[in-house]
């Protein structure tokens, strides 16, 4: 197919505003006469017809006004409530050998254009089988950053993804253990169980999203456990 000029965009706009020109025209002078016609018919002198009719004239610059106020709200709606930063609902099995497995969540940039910069994880709740809350607020590394001095704050580009690690599984000893992966360096350890985390991802800008997964370490099922949440903005972190 042949590509169009690379000043068509121009002339096509140059043909629409000579159009709505034309047309705003003919709108004037065929309204304002029909207008001071009927005025006149009613009644009302030169004058007045004349400034009755001045107010008609100013109809479709209000109706254009009233109409770009309404795409503007709706622009900056959609802006405010769309999440950026989301999770992949597509959960892997956690992955490893010999008895040691890490379970991962990813999150995406879904923005094509807009990089996103000091992006956060973190675990809001972890519960155990009984629906206990074992820990909240757990802050979440990237696993890029395992072994970095600073952690958790991370870049994402436009349409990238970045792994975040949340639970490792030791199943290799007797003392069979869940390990918390933090960002603040702390050793959580917990025992053999299920254990269900709400997790939420917040970009620099946007809604942040939020997710809900269920961890059995007995058989390494890893599955989304309750529907995607979108609850906080971004600038509340």
């Amino acid at each position: 197919m042949r590509r169009h000029s690379d000043i068509f965009p121009l002339v096509l706009f140059g043909g629409l505003m000579s159009l709505a020109g034309l047309g705003k025209s003919v709108y004037e002078d065929a309204v304002k006469a029909w207008i001071l016609s009927r005025l006149t018919q009613w009644g009302y002198g030169t004058e007045a017809a004349t400034v009755m009719s001045g107010f008609i004239e100013l109809a479709p610059a209000f109706g254009v006004a009233a109409a770009i106020i309404v795409v503007l709200y709706w622009y900056i709606k959609k802006e405010f409530e769309a999440a950026y930063l989301v999770f992949d609902r597509k959960l892997h099995r956690p992955a490893g050998e010999d008895g040691f497995y890490q379970a991962c969540l990813v999150v995406r940039n879904t923005s094509p254009t807009e990089k996103l910069l000091n992006c956060r994880c973190e675990i809001v709740e972890l519960r155990d089988h009984e629906g206990e809350l074992v820990e909240t607020h757990i802050g979440l590394r990237t696993k890029n950053q395992a072994g970095k001095a600073v952690q958790g704050r991370f870049n994402l580009d436009q349409g990238a993804e970045k792994e975040i690690p949340l639970f490792d599984i030791n199943q290799s000893s007797d003392d069979e253990t869940l390990g918390v992966i933090n960002a603040d360096g702390r050793e959580l350890k917990l025992p053999y169980g299920i254990y269900t985390a709400k997790i939420r991802a917040y970009g620099d800008r946007g809604i942040a999203d939020e997710l809900t997964v269920s961890l059995n370490t007995s058989n390494c099922d890893f599955i989304v456990c309750s529907k995607p949440s979108i609850l906080h903005r971004g600038v509340e972190r």
